[in-house]
């Protein structure tokens, strides 16, 4: 199992992929960008991506959209402080596999991540 994270925000990304795979035992890389993650796609195989909304240049679902331009099929999941109703709903219509709202609990939210991750993984299930 191996993941991509994407957030602009290096201290996240840190706490992201330690509590992945160290409580969870999920593999992950980081990246700060979306171009380093589209450079990431297509030089490496992920089983998931899993990345911020609001990011510069470019945001999580424009990200998605970029994904799909380029014809890589992997499960996507947004992962984001953003809850927007209009934000869930322009994810699902654009093919996110998944939308899990950033919380205050970092064990919580790193449970529901995980959980989602290998129910993905597993299944190809969606929501």
């Amino acid at each position: 199992m191996k993941v991509l994270l994407v957030d602009d925000d290096p201290l996240f990304l840190e706490l992201s992929k330690t509590f992945l795979e160290v409580f969870h035992h999920i593999n992950s890389d980081t990246v700060e960008s979306v171009g380093k993650a589209l450079e990431k796609l297509e030089e490496d195989s992920y089983d998931v991506v899993v990345s911020d909304y609001d990011m510069p240049f470019m945001d999580g679902i424009t990200f998605l959209r970029a994904i799909r331009d380029k014809r890589i099929d992997i499960p996507f999941i947004l992962f984001t402080g953003v809850g927007k109703e209009e934000i869930m709903h322009r994810a699902i219509e654009n093919g996110v596999h998944s939308f899990i709202q950033k919380t205050g609990n970092p064990k919580a939210q790193y449970s529901e991540l995980s959980k989602r991750i290998w129910q993905i993984t597993s299944n190809r299930v969606t929501f």
